[in-house]
Parts: structure tokens; C-alpha cells; sequence
């Protein structure tokens, strides 16, 4: 068994097991002069049965060592664009609004379908009742042609193909949605990710401060006081520590929850840095907004179908006309007629359903203006905030910081000198600690209103995601 297991690995392991195992067992087992273990079997014997089962051990956890490894290597993280796909193509409801986009067509086809005909087929007997008339088998056919009258033909094809637009901009719509929460979750996840990193070194440094003060403190150089406050602040800068991990846990479970539970639980994310591209002037995001945006696509579509539904009932009460021909056949004579079937509205004007046409018409018109007033107004709020943090994050970045991290510097060579307490070291400490939380912070916020903004507006390479992920 011990050498069959010992096969199955490379050589370079084999030889490394063996050197391991026989160390193991000289150094654990006592030496002794070569005369006495010749002559003592039941030692050689037990040291035997000590290496094998040593071997057998070592062979066994080795080999689990390097299942892990394996199993651990081929849990590929995965990037924010593998997430998006992963969601869109496994998300329930994206499929269900491409179901509904399907069904709206299957409407399309019915309204541009020509009635079908209706066939009439009699037969009897002719039978005289007084007189000499011919007796013998009758029968008559009659076929009825429904005629598709252009005027109401086309407001119903219109309607139809109005409502297939509606429905493939609200599917968009839906998506390009689920794509901006993936992307809000993922950025969410950096900024916790980037908040534990800073807080672990936090907790490194403090506890390399409070060490050193408990060293002085246990020489007479310091006050007790100072190592409290170290103390303190070591306790802070741990809690602090365990709260990021929990919220890194708490991002990591949203985001799963936004994709999907094809997700692994214990996944793992690509480190990714938000880059912020510059956007354009407000009036040129304002003016993509009214060109691309599927949420007033769909408006305009719905705006379309309502207009035409009108117009088709309005038609309607136009007279309907129907081809027909019929043949009669007795034992004498064989008529045949030819004519023309029409469908007067004398009692019905259409009145309610015109009325009912009217106001989903004005309805949607103005859900139409109320949308586009709704979505103009957050974009303008959003690229108020974009404007506001991305001045935060320059001031952040190239002064706060850097004045923050400067002053951190001097008060601690100033410490070590003796020209500065430890309070001031610790003050110092910590203002750099919160600046840099702040542009943490402001970074991924500055991502999220990026985000939003490219929701709103519909960016192409969103759609061209969206598109080249249902192919």
C-alpha cells in the first residue's frame, strides 16, 4: 500500500517523503550501538512497524495537502465582466422579460393575419308535396371571404409592431438594469475589500506602537497613561478590523444575491480599481437620454400603440365587407350566386371602446412627459453629485492625503526623538487614518454615480453586451 501510494507521486515528492519519514523516525526513535540492536529483534521490529505507520501518515497527508492546493487553484476568481454575463444569462428574470418579449411578437404575427374563410355545405332531400314536381337528393355550398379592410388593418398592425418596441426597450431596460446593480455590488465589495486592507495595517501599526510602549513602560520611560491610550487605540483599530471583515462578508453575500446562486458561495472577486472616464457636458448627456434611453423608448413605443389602438377603433365603425358565393343544386336547376356581405353599425357606434382608446392615449402621453421630467431630473441630480465627488476625490487625493500622511511622518519622527508625546503621535495617526478612509470612500462613490449615470443615458457598450450576450 505504502509503495503503491508512493508511485503515484513525482519523483522529486517521493524522494522528499522518504528523506521526511526515515528523519522522523531516527529522530524519534532513541539510538543505540549497533551490537544492541542486532540483538534486540522486537526493537527492530517495533521501529518497523513505526515507519510504515509513519509513512502511511505522512504519504496520507500529503496527498490531502495537495488536493487542497488543487481544489483551491481551480476556483478561478472571477472579474466584474464575467459576473455581468454570469447574471444575465442565468437570472430568472431576464429570461422571463425575453419570454414576454417573445409572446408580444407571437402578438405581432396575429394581428398581421388574414381572416380565414368560412365554408357552408348543405343537403337534403326535395320532395313533392302536391303536383308532379321532380323528386330527388339536394344540396347547396356557400363560401364567406372576410374581407381585411386596409383601414383597420394597418392601425392594428401598427399597435402590434408598437407594442413589440415596447417590449424589447423594457427588456433592455430591465437588463441594463441588472448590469448597473451588479456593477453597484461589485464596487461596493472593492471599497469594503479596500477598507479591511487599511484597517488590518492599522491594527499592524498600533500594535507595533503598543508594543513598543509596553517595552518602555516596563523600563520607567513612560508614563502608564500613554500605554493605556496605546492600549486603546490597539482595541479600536482591532474592532475596527473585525467590523471591515464583516462587512466585506456582508458585500460579498449582496453581490451573490444581485447575480445569482449560481454563484459559489465562497467565490472570489478580481481586485479592480473603478476608472473614471471623464464625461461629457451635461446637455450632451441630457441629449443621449432623449436618443437612447429604453425606459423612454418604451414610453414612445407605448405612446405609438395607444395612438393606433384609437385609430383602429375610430374605423371601426366603418361598414365591414365580406366576399361570398354559394351554389344550390336540385334535380332541376343549379343556381349560383355571387356577392357581397356588409356589416352595417347601426346600433353599436363603438362609442365605449372610442372613449376607453381616448384615454389610454392621453394616459400614456403623460406618462410619457412625467417620464422623461423624472429621468432628465436624476440625471441632472446625479451629475450634480458626479461633479461634487469628483472634486472630493482630487482634493482627497493630491492634498488631504498627502498633508494627512506628511503630518503622520513628522509626528513620529518627532516621537522618536523625544520631541513629541505619544498622544500627538496617535492624533496624527489617526487624522491620516480617517483622510484616507474619506477618499476610499469617495472613490467608489465617484464609481457608483458613474454607474448610474451610464444607466441612465444607456451606454452603447452596455447594449452591445446585452445583444451580444442573447446570440
Amino acid at each position: 500500500m505504502n509503495g503503491y501510494l508512493l508511485i503515484l507521486l513525482p519523483p522529486l515528492q517521493r524522494n522528499l517523503i522518504k528523506t521526511v519519514s526515515t528523519a522522523l523516525i531516527w529522530g524519534i526513535c532513541p539510538t543505540r550501538k549497533s551490537s544492541q540492536r542486532d540483538n534486540d529483534e522486537s526493537y527492530l521490529f517495533s521501529k518497523i512497524d513505526l515507519m510504515n505507520h509513519l509513512k502511511t501518515c505522512l504519504i496520507f497527508a500529503i496527498c490531502a495537502f495537495l488536493a487542497t492546493g488543487v481544489q483551491a487553484q481551480g476556483q478561478k476568481p472571477f472579474s466584474v465582466n464575467e459576473l455581468i454575463t454570469l447574471a444575465l444569462e442565468t437570472s430568472p428574470q431576464v429570461l422571463a422579460a425575453r419570454d414576454q418579449s417573445k409572446a408580444v411578437r407571437g402578438q405581432l404575427s396575429t394581428a398581421r393575419a388574414i381572416p380565414n374563410p368560412e365554408f357552408e355545405i348543405n343537403t337534403g332531400q326535395q320532395k313533392s308535396v302536391s303536383g308532379p314536381l321532380t323528386t330527388g337528393n339536394v344540396s347547396s355550398w356557400a363560401v364567406t371571404q372576410p374581407l381585411d379592410m386596409p383601414y383597420t388593418r394597418f392601425p392594428r398592425v401598427n399597435a402590434a409592431q408598437a407594442n413589440v418596441r415596447a417590449a424589447e426597450a423594457g427588456r433592455i431596460a430591465f437588463e441594463i438594469e441588472l448590469i448597473s446593480r451588479v456593477q453597484q455590488r461589485f464596487y461596493e465589495l472593492m471599497r469594503r475589500e479596500a477598507e479591511l486592507k487599511a484597517a488590518d495595517e492599522d491594527m499592524s501599526l498600533t500594535k507595533q506602537i503598543r508594543d513598543r510602549m509596553q517595552v518602555r513602560y516596563d523600563v520607567g520611560e513612560t508614563a502608564r497613561f500613554e500605554l493605556i491610550r496605546a492600549q486603546t487605540e490597539f482595541l479600536n483599530a482591532q474592532i475596527n478590523s473585525e467590523s471591515s471583515r464583516l462587512r466585506v462578508e456582508q458585500a460579498k453575500g449582496q453581490l451573490r444575491q444581485v447575480v445569482g446562486h449560481q454563484l459559489p458561495a465562497d467565490f472570489e472577486v478580481v481586485s479592480q480599481t473603478p476608472k473614471i472616464e471623464p464625461l461629457p457636458p451635461l446637455p450632451v448627456l441630457l441629449s443621449e437620454l432623449q436618443a437612447q434611453s429604453p425606459e423612454l423608448q418604451r414610453a414612445k413605443a407605448e405612446v405609438e400603440a395607444t395612438e393606433s389602438k384609437l385609430s383602429f377603433e375610430q374605423n371601426s365603425r366603418l361598414p365591414k365587407l365580406s366576399f361570398k358565393a354559394q351554389q344550390y343544386n336540385d334535380p332541376n336547376f343549379t343556381d349560383r350566386l355571387y356577392g357581397l356581405v356588409v356589416s352595417i353599425p347601426i346600433w353599436d357606434f363603438k362609442g365605449g371602446q372610442i372613449a376607453e382608446a381616448e384615454a389610454n392615449a392621453s394616459r400614456a402621453k403623460n406618462q410619457l412627459n412625467a417620464q422623461s421630467q423624472s429621468l432628465e431630473q436624476q440625471l441632472e441630480t446625479a451629475y450634480k453629485l458626479y461633479q461634487m465627488t469628483s472634486y472630493q476625490v482630487k482634493i482627497l487625493d493630491q492634498e488631504v492625503v498627502q498633508l494627512a500622511s506628511s503630518a503622520r511622518r513628522i509626528a513620529e519622527v518627532s516621537y522618536r526623538y523625544g520631541e513629541r508625546g505619544m498622544l500627538e503621535y496617535l492624533d496624527a495617526q489617526r487624522t491620516f487614518r480617517v483622510a484616507r478612509n474619506d477618499l476610499i470612500k469617495a472613490r467608489f462613490d465617484l464609481a457608483s454615480v458613474v454607474t448610474e449615470i451610464q444607466r441612465l443615458r444607456a451606454t452603447p457598450e452596455w447594449i452591445a453586451k446585452i445583444e451580444s450576450g442573447k446570440q
